[in-house]
């Protein structure tokens, strides 16, 4: 069964859009981080029960290309960077393991695509998992281990968690959380 993907475009300046895809119940997880942290796929694999909205992903690939542009990347691809700007962390190592696939069988993968480069439908082929619907994700989504993640425990249920995921996704450079 084939679905939608998840698109949004990014910076205009940078001309490249983000695509991100769900997949349940896979069974190459090893082989899938072992292509990705040898650079064989341009794609980043994250677990999909840190994620409470994609707007999260956008915001982090968004930073990651913009860092890419300009030469001032922390970690060695932009894919990594992706990964690093989800977390409140600024240790690379924790936040790639923290947000990044190990051995979960649930993962959302991402691709930076232009209109030069679209490497997904190669890369797609060789997942043996269940492509899952787009809007299945917050079935996939641990609201606990969000909040533990996030320092968001002692945060009242009416307030938006995702306007305060977002602000300190974007701050960390500049505020210890």
């Amino acid at each position: 069964m084939s679905y939608e993907p998840y698109i949004c475009n990014l910076d205009p300046e940078i001309k490249t859009s983000l695509k991100v895809y769900l997949f349940n119940h896979v069974q190459n997880v090893e082989e899938i981080r072992s292509n990705i942290m040898n650079g064989t796929w341009k794609c980043a694999a994250i677990k999909p029960n840190l994620i409470i909205d994609l707007f999260q992903i956008a915001v982090a690939a968004n930073k990651a290309v913009l860092a890419e542009k300009s030469q001032a990347m922390l970690t060695r691809t932009v894919y990594a960077e992706i990964l690093f700007n989800l977390s409140l962390s600024k240790n690379i190592s924790q936040s790639l393991s923290k947000f990044g696939v190990e051995t979960d069988r649930s993962l959302l993968i991402c691709f930076l695509v232009t209109a030069d480069s679209d490497e997904s439908e190669t890369i797609l082929k060789q997942i043996k998992g269940e492509l899952s619907p787009i809007s299945d994700l917050e079935k996939f989504t641990d609201m606990q281990e969000v909040k533990n993640i996030y320092k968001l425990n002692n945060v009242k249920s009416d307030v938006n968690l995702l306007n305060l995921i977002i602000t300190k996704m974007v701050t960390k450079s500049i505020i210890a959380h």
